[in-house]
């Protein structure tokens, strides 16, 4: 497929970030990983397809190795890809892979929830996000939780745990950061330091906060930071220590969060996920599994391509 000729590659400097942010607001397939604001501190670069005056873009997220530039999916960012306040067809989303510049020699990136891509330059693979819509109220919505579920929130009951707000970040991204060590392959102080910069911002901006799960001797055990994106509630990152999964303390967490926003036009977002014991953990909510992808294309070097299957 050939390149449309609508489509431009801007650079990061030259994006008019109030039209961009206008177009991402405005999709119904518009998720805040890929705001202005959110990008601009999630990486360290982000250029971008654009169509027309801003009706459909693309961030493209890269960096260089070995005198090579990649394109990338963040950590903390689930879902990029097309977005546009118009429908995003499978033409659609084909045209901005195949206007990727060749200069990107590896491309791996997750599209969003609207893109359903099939152009054959990429390897397509599919992945699973869970997501609860709250309309119904708190009662009628544990209804809908799996006995497994049941039980174990019951057992979080009898522990006698408490639930607080969390106001300080650094006490935050410490816990979740001890808790997820040796955990997450791949995962580097960067990482930490960008997330770090996205709850602050979140948080200035009135749509994200912190809620932990505190023993009985005021011990954080359990602790999430939710990011508001349009009706979705993201479940942006979470963790637990032993002791918290041991109390089943996110069984407790989450049940808070549902309480609070049971009867509302909101939707729950759990972030994935394509492991069994994580997705077990979701459904056991009444999260229903939605289906989005990701791309691939590797043109590099034949002895980079090997390294890098």
């Amino acid at each position: 497929m050939e390149q449309n000729p609508e489509i431009k590659y801007l650079k990061s400097n030259e994006i008019n970030r109030a039209l961009w942010d206008a177009c991402i607001n405005t999709s119904p397939n518009g998720v805040v990983y890929a705001t202005s604001w959110f990008l601009d501190r999630i990486c360290s670069n982000w250029d971008a397809l654009v169509w027309g005056n801003y009706q459909y873009v693309m961030p493209l997220v890269f960096n260089r190795k070995f005198g090579i530039s990649y394109i990338y999916q963040p950590f903390f960012t689930q879902q990029l890809g097309v977005f546009s306040p118009f429908p995003v067809s499978p033409e659609i989303v084909n045209l901005f892979l195949s206007s990727i510049p060749k200069k990107f020699k590896l491309v791996e990136s997750k599209l969003n929830l609207g893109n359903l891509p099939t152009s054959n330059l990429y390897d397509i693979k599919p992945h699973t996000t869970y997501l609860l819509p709250l309309e119904n109220t708190h009662d009628q919505l544990q209804a809908g939780y799996s006995e497994y579920t049941r039980r174990n929130l019951s057992k979080a009951q009898r522990n006698r745990l408490q639930l607080f707000p969390v106001y300080q970040v650094d006490e935050f991204i410490r816990f979740t950061t001890n808790n997820w060590t040796g955990k997450v392959p791949g995962i580097k102080p960067s990482h930490w330091n960008a997330l770090q910069k996205i709850i602050n911002h979140a948080i200035s901006l009135g749509c994200g906060y912190m809620r932990g799960v505190f023993d009985q001797h005021n011990n954080m055990i359990a602790a999430t930071f939710l990011l508001f994106s349009g009706k979705k509630i993201i479940n942006l990152v979470s963790s637990s220590s032993e002791e918290g999964f041991n109390q089943k303390a996110m069984f407790l967490l989450l049940d808070s969060v549902f309480q609070e926003y049971a009867g509302s036009d909101l939707v729950f977002d759990f972030e994935g996920s394509d492991i069994p014991g994580i997705a077990r953990f979701f459904e056991g909510f009444g999260g229903a599994p939605h289906t989005y992808f990701s791309v691939r294309r590797n043109n590099l070097p034949s002895i980079l391509k090997i390294i890098k299957k």
